[in-house]
C-alpha cells in the first residue's frame, strides 16, 4: 500500500482473516460513536431461494412481494457490564421519532455472502447492515428492521438516516461480483425503500459508500471506497426507474451530471492495495479530474489524502462518479472544470460525452463573506459544530439536492426500550452538496442562492 493510503480502512479485506479470529475470540473494543459506530462491511446467509422467500407477509422481512428475501437478525446483545459495549446497531422508531429515512446506502461486503451474515450476527463485530445481497442469484437476507439504525456507514448522522445495502463481492473486481441478478434485486429493493419513506430513487439520495463524508476531518482520509470504480450506476439506476439523462436537467449550461458511456468507458486503473499491478482493462464509472484542461496536466490533489493524485482504484480524491452533479467553473475547447472540492477541477468532455445537463439548486458562499466551512453532518451547535476540515471560498458554486434538518440520535447505551434514547435537533439548518467524490453539508445562513 502507498504511503498516500497509509491508515485507510478501505481495504477491509486485508485484514479480513484477522478480524474474524478476534470476533470469534475476544471482544473488540466499544466502536467510536464518532465515526459512527462501525464503518466496515460484513455478513453470512444459508438457504437456497425458495417460493416463501417471495412472500413477504410469511418471511417478515420489509421487501415486495416476489423478491427472494429472508430474515436473519443481526446480533443485539450487550458485551460487557459496561452499558455502552455492545453491538451490532440500536434500536430506534424511524421515521415516527423524527429521524427521517433519505438515503439508501450501497456497500460491497468485501466478504462473501455467508460470512457476512455469520459476522453480523457476532454481538463484537460492532457493524451491521440492513440487508445483504447474494451476488449469484439477488438474494436479500434482511438482518436489522430499516425502523432500527444500523452500523454501516461510517457517519453516525448519515447512519440515523439512512438504509445499508450490502452487496456480496470485491470492489477491485466489481464486474465479476455486481451480476445482472444482483444489479435487480438490488434496484427493486431500493425503489421499494424509497417509495416507502417518500426520498427521491435519485443519485443524490442512493449513494454508494465511497460518496459519504467522514463526520469530521479526521475521519475523511479513512473513509471507505466501496462498491468501487465498477459498479455499473447507470445500469443500476435504470433498473431503479431514474435514469442518468439530462431530463428536467438545467438549461443553461451551469450544472452537469457525470454521465460516461460504461462499456466504452475504461480509464487506467491501478490496484494499490494488493500489490501496485494495473487492473485489466474493463468498463468504469467515473471520469479522471486533473488540475488544468489536458491529459498531461496532474490529476487534483485531495488535501486530505497525502500525495498527488494517482491512478489508484481506492484513490477516490480525483474521481467524479456516474450521476454526481457539479457546477460549471469553466469550458476550454473539449475540457470542461467543475467546483470540486474548493478548487477548478477539469475533466475530459468532447461533445459533452463525458455529462448530461444535471439539475439542482446552486448555492454560493454568502455575499462578504471570504469563505465557508464545510461539514460532514448536519448537527445541531449545542451538540458539535466540528467541521469537515475543508472551506468553500467566495465565487465558487456547488450543487445542492436538499435542505436538511440539525439533528443527533443520542443512544449510547443497550436498551431495550428506543424511547429512552433522544433526538436532539434545532431550527438550523444545511444544505447537502456534491462537493468532491463525497457529499458534504453547508450551514444555509452561510451561503446565498444562486438566480
Amino acid at each position: 500500500m502507498p504511503a498516500r493510503f497509509l491508515g485507510s480502512t478501505a481495504a477491509f479485506s486485508a485484514g479480513l482473516s484477522a478480524l474474524l479470529v478476534a470476533v470469534t475470540t475476544a471482544a473488540a473494543a466499544p466502536p467510536n460513536r464518532a465515526s459512527g459506530k462501525g464503518d466496515s462491511p460484513v455478513a453470512a446467509g444459508l438457504s437456497a431461494t425458495t417460493t416463501a422467500q417471495r412472500n413477504a407477509g410469511k418471511t417478515g422481512a420489509e421487501c415486495p412481494n416476489g423478491l427472494a428475501c429472508r430474515v436473519v437478525p443481526a446480533a443485539y446483545e450487550q458485551n460487557s457490564a459496561d452499558p455502552g459495549d455492545y453491538g451490532n446497531y440500536d434500536l430506534a422508531n424511524r421515521p415516527t421519532d423524527g429521524l427521517a429515512i433519505r438515503y439508501a446506502i450501497v456497500h460491497d461486503t468485501e466478504v462473501l455472502y455467508e460470512p457476512t451474515i455469520a459476522l453480523f450476527q457476532n454481538p463484537h463485530a460492532y457493524v451491521s447492515s440492513h440487508y445483504v445481497l447474494r451476488s449469484s442469484d439477488g438474494e436479500v437476507t434482511q438482518m436489522v428492521a430499516t425502523e432500527n439504525v444500523a452500523w454501516h456507514a461510517g457517519n453516525w448522522w448519515i447512519n440515523t438516516h439512512a438504509v445499508g445495502y450490502e452487496n456480496e463481492g470485491f470492489a477491485i473486481e466489481g464486474a465479476q461480483w455486481y451480476t445482472n441478478q444482483l444489479y435487480r434485486s438490488l434496484a427493486r429493493l431500493v425503489r421499494y425503500t424509497a417509495e416507502r419513506y417518500g426520498f427521491p430513487a435519485d443519485r443524490a439520495h442512493i449513494l454508494g459508500h465511497d460518496e459519504l463524508p467522514g463526520p469530521t476531518a479526521a475521519f475523511q482520509a479513512g473513509m471507505h471506497w466501496d462498491p468501487g470504480p465498477f459498479f455499473d450506476w447507470a445500469h443500476f439506476m435504470a433498473l431503479v426507474g431514474s435514469p442518468i439523462n439530462a431530463s428536467g436537467g438545467d438549461k443553461t449550461g451551469r450544472i452537469v451530471t457525470i454521465a460516461p458511456n460504461f462499456a466504452q468507458n475504461r480509464p487506467t486503473i491501478t490496484d494499490c492495495e494488493g500489490g501496485g499491478e494495473r487492473v485489466p482493462s474493463q468498463p468504469a464509472n467515473f471520469i479522471y479530474l486533473h488540475t488544468g484542461p489536458s491529459d498531461a496536466a496532474p490529476l487534483v490533489d485531495e488535501p486530505f489524502l497525502p500525495g498527488a493524485g494517482t491512478t489508484c482504484a481506492n484513490d477516490w480524491g480525483d474521481k467524479a462518479v456516474t450521476g454526481q452533479t457539479f457546477a460549471v467553473a469553466e469550458r476550454q475547447g473539449d475540457w470542461l472544470a467543475i467546483w470540486y472540492g474548493g478548487q477548478k477541477a477539469w475533466l475530459h468532455d468532447p461533445n459533452g460525452k463525458s455529462t448530461v445537463a444535471g439539475a439542482g439548486t446552486l448555492v454560493t458562499p454568502k455575499a462578504g463573506l471570504a469563505s465557508i466551512p464545510v461539514y460532514g453532518r448536519a448537527y445541531p451547535s449545542s451538540v458539535s459544530t466540528a467541521t469537515l476540515g475543508y472551506t468553500i471560498p467566495a465565487g465558487q458554486t456547488y450543487v445542492a439536492a436538499d435542505l436538511v434538518g440539525a439533528d443527533y440520535y443520542d443512544a449510547p447505551t443497550f436498551t431495550l426500550d428506543p424511547s429512552e434514547h433522544t433526538v436532539v435537533s434545532s431550527r438550523e439548518r444545511f444544505y447537502q452538496i456534491t462537493f468532491n467524490h463525497r457529499i458534504a453539508f453547508v450551514r444555509a445562513t452561510d451561503v446565498d442562492i444562486v438566480g
